[in-house]
């Protein structure tokens, strides 16, 4: 989650663009409510309006996630790609997978949405079915490895989506703290690979940051 209102915008301009958000579901504002209040890493309300967007656009029909949380992004995702499509996601901790399966079961999504306890560079080299949408919100370090499992899963026109691409603005800054370093290089790779072939990609000014690629 972003520490600041913004990463970039002005303050202003990030309260407007806040204040035109349509309402939320009472489901996703209480799942909101709960991640504020445990400093629980979900996305930001700005990033699923630009996911659900974004599916709506696209229609995939195999979809992974790639850091589940509370399945606050996998049900967004579920949700605007209609009954045809699957989620596969992804949590480490098993207690907290139990809560995004609750949630998931709340939303009527469980028959679309599968959530799998393990490591998600396992879980990326146990994937054998072809992913149309890939979104990662998960171990910062681990961005570059998880692009690399992705790419041989994907065809011509597959979008990979990735929050905290900007990390709190740290990968533009030169004095980067030494307990952030690791994160930064491997998002600066990450940054650099997903606007490069074979990717055609933008980063985009949205919470705190949003990567945007679509495979070449």
């Amino acid at each position: 989650m972003k520490d600041a209102l913004d990463a970039i915008l002005q303050a202003d301009q990030a309260r407007y663009l806040e204040a035109i958000e349509p309402p939320r579901a009472d489901l996703l504002a209480r799942m909101e409510a709960r991640a504020a209040a445990n400093r629980m890493p979900i996305s930001d309300p700005e990033v699923a309006s630009f996911l659900a967007t974004l599916v709506r656009a696209q229609r995939p029909t195999a979809m992974v996630e790639i850091g589940t949380n509370i399945g606050y992004g996998a049900i967004v995702m579920a949700e605007a790609a209609g009954p045809s499509a699957r989620v596969r996601t992804v949590e480490v901790r098993a207690e907290t997978a139990d809560i995004a399966r609750a949630y998931i079961a709340e939303a009527g999504l469980t028959s679309r949405i599968e959530v799998v306890t393990m490591e998600a560079i396992a879980f990326l080299d146990a994937l054998a079915d072809p992913v149309d949408l890939a979104y990662i919100d998960c171990v910062k370090e681990d961005y570059p490895a998880y692009l690399d499992r992705l790419i041989p899963r994907m065809r011509k026109g597959s979008v990979v989506v990735a929050d905290n691409a900007l990390w709190k603005g740290l990968v533009a800054r030169d004095d980067v703290p030494a307990d952030e370093r690791a994160r930064v290089e491997a998002l600066r790779e990450f940054n650099r690979r997903i606007v490069s072939p074979p990717f055609r990609g933008v980063i985009l000014p949205l919470g705190d940051g949003v990567a945007f690629g679509t495979l070449l």
